[in-house]
């Protein structure tokens, strides 16, 4: 019903309001007609402010609130699923449902759809140093839990040799050596208690066994026997010593760390190509929506991934 019908039902029978020709009936429905028009200008103000009914014009206005500018040909549509992912980072961001949400949202997916995020996940690490005999360093292991890594030994000093090089973790206590010598050129690698030698299996030289990376940091030690093969001036040993030189050697750890603070969200490859979007499109939008200081990825997979164990 009309505002000037309401109105008109509220003034006496005398008034003759039904009869179009008279002035109260003119002045009712110029009323009324302002009424139904500001009525009108209220709801699309309303609608204007929603992100379901905003369009154009409007819809911009709305992304400018979160610094969200429309992309060149984009339609409105497009454009109001980014926005709601905005959205919702700001109501929900840095939760594994609010991920997910925007994720589906960014790939029009239903909103039951399994999204599978992946918590602290494993990634090789690989660090080297350049050491001599008695040279110690901290290895920083990024790690949520424990590993057992492999350990390289490489001699870099031309012309000499080692003998008995060993590997201490300095605040464990472990230790793993090797009874013999090794020159430039070879390369001796160790895995718990397995070794092996330019390839060739030398385990039964071990001493011990790698020892353990744990999650802090640590300090560790390469030492060698190194007298049988140096010598200083005025100073020898018949058939056995050599002038005095640094031999350098490169020792190499290797293990799989379980990042801390960091996720991958793991989607079917032919899933995001049939929305249209790109990897770095969902790698901006997953960044919205992870907390601070964590980092997060996407990866994508060629079949259907099913949601993993959550690790840590």
């Amino acid at each position: 019903m009309a505002r000037a019908e309401k109105i008109a039902d509220h003034l006496p029978h005398f008034y003759m309001c039904w009869d179009e020709t008279t002035a109260v009936s003119a002045l009712v429905r110029s009323a009324g007609k302002s009424m139904d028009e500001a009525e009108k200008d209220f709801v699309g103000i309303m609608r204007a402010h929603w992100v379901d009914s905003a369009a154009r014009d409007d819809l911009d206005g709305i992304g400018a609130l979160y610094s969200m500018a429309r992309k060149a040909s984009e339609s409105d549509d497009d454009y109001r699923g980014r926005l709601k992912t905005a959205v919702l980072s700001y109501k929900g961001g840095g939760t594994a449902n609010a991920v997910r949400m925007m994720v589906r949202i960014a790939l029009g997916l239903p909103a039951d759809y399994p999204v599978a995020i992946e918590e602290n996940p494993p990634v090789r690490m690989t660090k080297s140093w350049k050491a001599l005999a008695g040279a110690e360093w901290t290895v920083n292991p990024r790690n949520v839990r424990e590993a057992a890594p492999r350990i390289t030994i490489e001699v870099e000093t031309e012309n000499v040799r080692i003998t008995d090089p060993a590997v201490t973790n300095r605040d464990t206590g472990e230790v793993v050596g090797y009874r013999g010598d090794l020159k430039k050129g070879d390369r001796l690698v160790i895995e718990g208690s397995r070794a092996t030698l330019n390839g060739k299996d030398v385990s039964e030289r071990l001493t011990g066994k790698a020892p353990v990376l744990p999650r802090r940091k640590t300090k560790w030690q390469y030492t060698e026997s190194i007298g049988a093969n140096l010598g200083v001036f005025d100073q020898a040993l018949f058939d056995r010593a050599v002038f005095s030189v640094d031999i350098s050697s490169t020792i190499t750890l290797e293990w799989t760390a379980n990042q801390p603070a960091a996720f991958d969200v793991i989607l079917e490859k032919g899933l995001v190509e049939r929305a249209g979007v790109t990897e770095a499109y969902l790698q901006e939008i997953v960044n919205m929506a992870k907390g601070c200081g964590v980092k997060a990825g996407v990866r994508l997979t060629e079949g259907k991934k099913t949601e993993p164990q959550v690790v840590g």
